[in-house]
């Protein structure tokens, strides 16, 4: 009856099973309604911890960003010691725009794109999932919402950005593969996301359900290959999200997103894919999820088609209170909720969380282990970001800079948006200083006089997230006014463009002569680059994705 929790990715012994089948005999149908929950703690305050733990959820989630890694061990401690049933501990441990480390001690590395940069890129993904492996469980995370296994198909995908390993599809199943491997090697459970796959639509599904409108034939043998990869290498979990896949599907339920579609999550993600895991469903919360219904239809709805963890919620009690109402009323039968129980345990026992006696001292023991290998870390990191950033363009014979070349620097840098927090500017413009270069910030009272200024430098570190529907040059901002917007001014003063975010915003500055793509804004990142600039290193990276947009305006003259 239970032979599925012996088959991978669980690989469950006997002794293991048998802590599944009694763990599970003993919940109420209140606790196994809890423990299809993963909800998110978004203040470690004990008063905040206890009131989620009350809710009996099966996992719960901590943004790490900027919090100290005293905080984030000591709340796995106290959320852990305080639940019956151990907890998923779940993040998204991206090193993307979700933090670019882990905690406030964590060690920087690249973005998964800059990765696929690299001119070693299977050393560097190796070295990614050990870092957010080891960091991340020393802090009491045994769940990362990545790899991300999206393939950057349309340039305009406001999401996907540099989260993705590229465009091509090959790369990315070889590294999303390797990651995978090694991050559960490490003890991590792993979550391969967006199923079915997104990079398709420019629209982001987390204002609009959005679609891959790939043929079935171009589907299978890019998306299909790299799910067919990650399943293959053992992945734990896989997350269903609030994107259609029509070509998949026959029938009138084309364009019901994965989230809510037996057809993708059953049918095609577990019968005909085989994969034997856990599904997560993308965060509810989104409006590609919420824009299809009612959300105590919703909620049903996601786990009869296929979702075994329901993510987030703005009303956790409301929530856990209409699915106990849809299992009492036989809108989702009971066996369909026992079976994802079943699994969320399986997956449980395959982390080992059954197996720790002292929570106390085993995240010490953890983040012991971690600390003495951040030196270790961040030699990693120096050396990925030495072999990933990118020169792309280079028409003018402006590098290597120097301070005899170029003493005075017109510094032209755009913040990032406050999604999680204020945002400031880097420290790029200290680092130029103590090169000796006299730097002067672009404001509203500057102007971009080349009697004044003998370099100017564009710093872009803009992406889009949850509330703009398309990463842009923000002009505006970084001229110091709407109608200085329109000002270009390289061809009077030499200018580097290099872009911390986006690859392709050479597709809004198609003239710029010199442009760079570092895919990071991590401060190991900046030295690297500064590095480069001056001619102390060589570039090696190479383009993951085609920074011209496929436009021959854009490419310019760099040749084929």
């Amino acid at each position: 009856m239970m032979e599925w929790m012996s088959r991978a990715p669980f690989s469950l012994s006997p002794q293991d099973r048998r802590w599944v089948e009694e763990t599970f005999r003993s919940l109420s149908l209140e606790e196994k309604v809890g423990q299809v929950f993963v909800l998110l703690c978004d203040e470690l305050s004990e008063e905040k911890m206890q009131y989620v733990l009350g809710l009996k959820p099966g996992g719960i989630h901590r943004f790490p960003n900027g919090v100290s890694w005293e905080t984030l061990a000591s709340s796995a401690v106290f959320l852990q010691e305080h639940s019956r049933v151990p907890l998923l501990l779940t993040g998204d441990l991206e090193f993307s725009f979700f933090a670019v480390k882990i905690g406030d001690e964590g060690s920087e590395f690249q973005t998964q794109m800059g990765v696929a940069a690299s001119s070693d890129p299977l050393r560097d993904v190796e070295r990614m999932a050990r870092i957010a492996a080891r960091e991340g469980r020393a802090l009491g995370y045994n769940v990362t919402f990545s790899p991300v296994v999206d393939i950057n198909y349309n340039f305009r995908s406001t999401i996907t950005g540099t989260r993705t390993f590229g465009s091509d599809a090959d790369m990315v199943r070889r590294l999303s593969e390797v990651y995978v491997r090694v991050l559960q090697e490490e003890g991590m459970g792993a979550c391969a996301k967006h199923w079915p796959g997104d990079g398709v639509d420019d629209r982001d599904q987390h204002l609009v359900t959005s679609c891959n409108s790939l043929s079935r034939d171009v589907w299978e043998a890019s998306y299909g290959e790299v799910y067919r990869g990650v399943i293959q290498a053992g992945v734990q979990s896989i997350m269903s999200a609030h994107i259609c896949a029509p070509a998949l599907v026959d029938g009138p339920d084309r364009f019901v997103p994965a989230s809510l579609s037996g057809d993708l999550t059953i049918t095609f993600l577990r019968e005909r894919l085989g994969f034997n895991g856990v599904v997560i469903s993308d965060a509810t919360p989104m409006a590609g999820f919420a824009s299809q219904g009612k959300r105590e239809d919703l909620l049903p709805r996601a786990l009869d088609a296929g979702c075994d963890i329901i993510l987030f919620s703005e009303d956790p009690e409301e929530d856990v209170q209409i699915v106990l109402d849809a299992v009492k009323s036989g809108r989702v039968a009971p066996e369909r909720l026992d079976e994802a129980v079943l699994r969320i345990l399986a997956w449980k026992a395959a982390l080992g969380l059954h197996r720790v006696e002292d929570w106390s001292s085993h995240v010490r023991g953890l983040m012991e282990e971690a600390r003495a290998s951040r030196e270790e870390h961040a030699r990693w990191a120096e050396e990925c970001f030495a072999s990933s950033i990118t020169l792309v363009k280079h028409e003018n014979d402006i590098l290597p800079i120097s301070p005899q070349r170029y003493r005075r620097v017109l510094l032209l840098e755009s913040r990032p948006p406050e999604v999680f927090g204020p945002s400031g500017f880097t420290p790029f413009k200290d680092y130029l200083e103590q090169e000796g270069f006299w730097v002067t910030r672009m404001e509203a009272d500057v102007l971009p006089d080349p009697d004044l200024y003998d370099l100017a430098i564009y710093l872009l570190d803009h992406y889009t997230f949850m509330s703009e529907g398309r990463a842009s040059i923000p002009w505006a901002e970084l001229h110091g006014g709407a109608f200085r917007s329109m000002w270009r001014f390289w061809d009077d003063i030499p200018t580097v463009m290099i872009s911390l975010s986006s690859p392709y915003f050479l597709f809004e500055a198609p003239t710029v002569g010199t442009y760079v793509n570092v895919y990071s804004p991590a401060e190991v990142g900046l030295k690297v680059l500064v590095d480069l600039l001056m001619g102390r290193r060589e570039f090696r990276g190479r383009n993951p994705v085609d920074p011209f947009c496929g436009m021959e305006d854009v490419r310019g003259s760099c040749g084929g």
